[in-house]
């Protein structure tokens, strides 16, 4: 969910600008775009799509892939940059993620090799996206993500798939809840998890979020009630005169800009 925010910070700025730099070249070229004029109109358009009334966080999650693509970088490239989601090959690129994998450095090379291949395959296919078709723009970036996901699998041995796969869905629950995963597609459809169900579940995450917020304030006054055993008597007994009786914010209006503002950062 982070990564929304961040995005949204984005938008707020200007749908016009673009969320990541690249410089045009010698031609006036901006990545696949024959101009900047035209580059704005496609990650503009990709934006307000995402961010509009029918948005979603699944459409929101891909703008970092398609903005990859149409600076004709590698996918992936800006993930760590804006806390996205990183793609196969950027997961890849960390040798520990290799070495888990049990990954020969062969495969890792026609890997790259592969994944070149595909950019050039996406790049002609999202000049044909139409950002207007809301229903269905988020099913075709997901058929194009899973066909080049897939072919990237075919370099795989079948345990090194299963394997990523756990690892890109721990990568996804540092960024987002599990809840928000589980109520989105592909997991969404692959589980076959009604829309009553993602209610349910929102609602219980909401519960859940709320009875820890209540433990880790009780932590928190143990742990300040063992630094204040640290000191004197009359300096603890001042302390907790400054402090005064327990205030709840957890309604208050102030809370909720501040969480507001926690999730931002």
């Amino acid at each position: 969910m982070k990564s929304y925010h961040l995005f949204m910070a984005f938008l707020i700025a200007g749908l016009a600008v673009p969320a990541f730099a690249q410089k045009d070249d010698d031609n006036g070229r901006v990545g696949i775009f024959q101009s900047r004029a035209e580059y704005e109109q496609f990650i503009g358009g990709a934006k307000r799509t995402a961010y509009g009334p029918n948005g979603s966080p699944e459409l929101r999650a891909m703008i970092p892939m398609l903005n990859d693509i149409a600076l004709n970088q590698p996918i992936g490239a800006s993930a760590n940059k804006y806390n996205a989601e990183a793609s196969t090959l950027g997961l890849l690129a960390d040798k520990n993620i290799r070495a888990d994998l049990e990954m020969v450095d062969d495969q890792y090379e026609e890997l790259k090799r592969l994944n070149s291949e595909i950019q050039n395959r996406m790049a002609d296919q999202i000049r044909g996206l139409d950002f207007r078709d809301t229903e269905n723009l988020a099913s075709r970036i997901r058929a194009m993500s899973q066909q080049s996901q897939n072919d990237l699998n075919s370099v795989l041995l079948p345990h090194q798939v299963t394997r990523l796969r756990q690892i890109r869905m721990q990568s996804q629950l540092r960024r987002r809840s599990l809840v928000d995963i589980l109520t989105s597609d592909p997991l969404k459809s692959e589980l076959d998890i009604t829309d009553r169900q993602s209610d349910e579940l929102r609602q219980q995450e909401q519960e859940i979020e709320e009875d820890l917020a209540r433990e880790i304030a009780k932590l928190r006054e143990k742990a300040r009630d063992r630094l204040l055993s640290k000191l004197k008597p009359n300096q603890k007994a001042q302390v907790k005169e400054m402090l005064g009786d327990a205030f709840d914010f957890s309604k208050s209006s102030y809370a909720k800009s501040d969480k507001g503002k926690s999730k931002r950062k």
